[in-house]
């Protein structure tokens, strides 16, 4: 990319011509003016590492003002013969990247911050073979916390679902 190229200041990325930023989707209305290619490389180099407790503790302190929206309810644990399913609510985080029918076969399991503030992985099932609404998803989310990995898709998640 030539370094003059002016780039969205939340992903790097050439913005396209609207109001919205076409690689990630942000609102650039309220940015006065786009930093260039050099400018956001040096600006990301400079800039010091968020470590992922410390995104975390701002996320869910930024949603539970808010009122925690875009939570939703997952199973999480097996069915019960004679009770309730229990259930976490959250927010998926990293959605389940899966392919199942073109191409070579890929699984790669999701992760759902609780709003406790723990993660958990997201599992889904296909289901529906032979049936009218074929393929339906059934997610489900493992009972027992997990550590996510500290990436920069792990931080990026959070800011979006923070917009």
């Amino acid at each position: 990319m030539d370094p003059d190229t002016r780039v969205c200041p939340f992903c790097g990325r050439p913005p396209g011509p609207g109001l919205f930023c076409e690689a990630c989707g942000r609102n650039l209305a309220g940015v006065e003016r786009l930093p260039t290619a050099a400018e956001q490389v040096a600006a990301e180099a400079t800039a010091e590492p968020v470590s992922v407790q410390a995104a975390v503790r701002d996320f869910l302190d930024a949603m539970r003002t808010a009122g925690n929206p875009g939570t939703v309810e997952l199973q999480s644990g097996k069915p019960r013969a004679f009770g309730r399913t229990p259930r976490l609510t959250g927010w998926i985080v990293l959605p389940v990247d899966r392919e199942d029918f073109d191409g070579p076969r890929r699984y790669e399991p999701g992760l759902v911050l609780s709003v406790d503030g723990t993660f958990h992985r997201l599992d889904s099932e296909l289901r529906g073979w032979g049936q009218r609404d074929f393929p339906t998803y059934q997610h489900r989310v493992s009972p027992d916390p997990v550590e996510p990995r500290a990436d920069e898709a792990l931080l990026a998640a959070l800011a979006r679902l923070r917009t």
